[in-house]
């Protein structure tokens, strides 16, 4: 019932915590035990999902799906892909006449993992930029909380919140009561169809606190074109070991503005309530943005806050219904945004199990 949740968690070190996964179920097997294994069985993942929005009267419909390749080469070796399929349909008069759009594809990362040790996976192709929470961990349609990007979410993932290149990452410090991760990266710059991305090197820090279920971390970035510019972001992820309340904050700064958000999320399943209420997510969301040097790549120009807040009914731990309602504040005028929909989890193989 916390899919999302796990998720958020775990995935700065997912590609590790799959490969290692393989590699200790393949040594755990006793040889005098007959059992049937899918072994390294490559598999489709990803989600689904259709969001109505109306953002200041005007209604957008988003049909989309995110289909995930994964095709492991032993216990080392992960090949990764994710080619995201987004349709944006609106009225042609904005408010009136027929709904007119189309789907848009991206390959949002294409990438080889090896991992060499304990403590270090090496990445090459295209992959998801590092920067903060969002980008990397939290914007896939099945996991974030609500279904609108918070305001700086494009601080640090310019220009296509991808990077083509190398990239090293891993868990330097493994404790009992914390763990320290990191991740170095460099991307090149590209303007190829499909796997546009910009010349940037940067990296990321966090330290985890087991006990606690706390993270606390930090990305700095350097843009390496045009005009270069610094980019930080600090932020936590909290989920609250004695109730299932799930905290996430985060502050950017860069060039063009600085800004911050906090997003708690609290499941009712322990709470004295009849059954179906227990399936209910409680989500708030408060964020505002600062601009310097007049704001602009995709972020506002003027001071700008909003606050919502989201009810999301999960039917199943793959398949939830999702609403939720947004105030957005600034000096170009006040508006109202809703969305409802619902995202789905899914994951197969390529091919059945066979018996070993």
């Amino acid at each position: 019932m916390q899919l999302s949740d796990q998720h958020t968690h775990v995935c700065p070190a997912l590609v590790a915590a799959l490969l290692l996964t393989l590699c200790a179920g393949a040594r755990a097997q006793d040889p005098q035990m007959t059992e049937t294994s899918a072994g390294y069985t490559p598999a489709i993942s990803g989600g689904a999902g259709y969001i109505h929005n109306v953002d200041g009267g005007i209604t957008s419909l988003s049909p989309q799906i995110n289909p995930i390749l994964l095709v492991p080469f032993g216990s080392h070796v992960l090949l990764e892909s994710r080619t995201d399929f987004n349709g944006f349909f609106e009225r042609k008069d904005q408010t009136s006449g027929p709904f007119t759009g189309k789907v848009f594809k991206t390959v949002e990362f294409a990438q080889v993992n090896w991992l060499a040790n304990t403590h270090v996976i090496v990445t090459a192709g295209r992959y998801l930029l590092p920067f903060g929470l969002f980008g990397e961990r939290l914007e896939p349609v099945w996991i974030r909380n609500l279904q609108d990007s918070p305001i700086t979410a494009n601080i640090g993932t310019r220009t296509s919140g991808s990077a083509d290149g190398f990239m090293l990452r891993g868990v330097a410090v493994q404790r009992p009561f914390y763990s320290i991760q990191y991740t170095s990266y460099f991307s090149a710059r590209s303007s190829i169809n499909e796997l546009q991305a910009a010349r940037t090197a940067g990296g990321d820090a966090s330290i985890y606190l087991t006990h606690a279920h706390l993270e606390i971390g930090t990305s700095y970035q350097r843009f390496l074109q045009d005009h270069q510019i610094n980019s930080v972001a600090t932020y936590i992820s909290w989920q609250l070991p004695s109730i299932p309340l799930d905290i996430k904050a985060e502050g950017d700064y860069s060039y063009n503005g600085r800004g911050y958000w906090i997003e708690p999320a609290y499941r009712l399943q322990e709470l004295p309530v009849p059954a179906f209420f227990r399936r209910v997510q409680i989500v708030g969301r408060m964020q505002q943005f600062f601009p310097t040097n007049g704001g602009g790549n995709n972020l506002p120009t003027v001071n700008s806050q909003r606050v919502d807040f989201g009810l999301n009914y999960y039917l199943r731990d793959d398949l939830r219904f999702i609403s939720s309602y947004g105030r957005r504040f600034s000096s170009q005028g006040n508006a109202n945004v809703w969305n409802v929909g619902f995202t789905y989890r899914f994951l197969f193989p390529l091919w059945p199990g066979r018996a070993k």
